[in-house]
């Protein structure tokens, strides 16, 4: 907390420099790349089925494309996975 109030005065200063915001920039672009290999990686390691895959994309969406909030779509992605597994739609191997 007292931390970031000690990077106020830099930051003020050094968001004004181009140098500065290009580094913010590559930062922002490896960040957004490091999240979508763990996506990728998740993705291979957690998707079993069809229903699995149905849930995923659908979350993925909502959260990407709709701006749904964290708990809005872990609570709908748990609702669409509820009721996949208990019709047994989409219950195949993957």
């Amino acid at each position: 907390f007292i931390l970031i109030f000690a990077m106020l005065p830099f930051w003020s200063k050094a968001r004004h420099y181009s140098w500065f915001q290009a580094i913010i920039r590559g930062l922002n672009a490896s960040a957004v790349g490091l999240i979508g290999g763990g996506c990728i990686f998740l993705y291979t390691k957690s998707v079993s089925d069809v229903a699995d895959a149905i849930v995923f994309v659908l979350c993925g969406g909502l959260a990407s494309f709709y701006d749904f909030g964290a708990p809005q779509t872990i609570a709908i992605g748990a609702l669409i996975g509820a009721a996949l597994a208990s019709s047994n739609l989409g219950q195949l191997p993957y």
